[in-house]
């Protein structure tokens, strides 16, 4: 039962990462690619989370912070992207992975820098 449920968490941030990565990577979307990204983002996740060890606390932060990140920069980008739908998506998802990305190297390489 404790594998099932570590098996979901990895899921769901599998879901959050990929919903966030399909407009960055690929140029159109579809099930079967966003099917494929859940999956190989729930094994990474689930190799660093419970086989590697020690990368849940990370994980769960840069998750939060791209979702953080995916609130701000819809609200902005109802402000100054007004006409341009088609770019307004890949923007959003851009910053929100850029975001993300920047706590890593924040975490992983300075690590004697207190945020908080």
């Amino acid at each position: 039962m404790y594998i099932l449920i570590n098996i979901l968490k990895c899921i769901i941030i599998g879901v959050i990462w990929a919903a966030l990565l399909m407009p960055v990577i690929f140029k159109r979307g579809g099930a079967l690619k966003y099917i494929i990204t859940v999956t190989v983002i729930t094994i990474v996740c689930y190799v660093l989370c419970f086989i590697c060890g020690g990368y849940a606390g990370t994980i769960n932060h840069t998750t939060v912070i791209a979702l953080v990140a995916l609130v701000l920069s819809w609200i902005i980008s109802m402000a100054v992207f007004e006409k341009e739908s088609k770019v307004k998506s890949k923007v959003i998802a851009f910053t929100c992975v850029i975001s993300g990305l920047a706590y890593l190297v924040s975490t992983f390489f300075i690590s004697n820098i207190k945020f908080l």
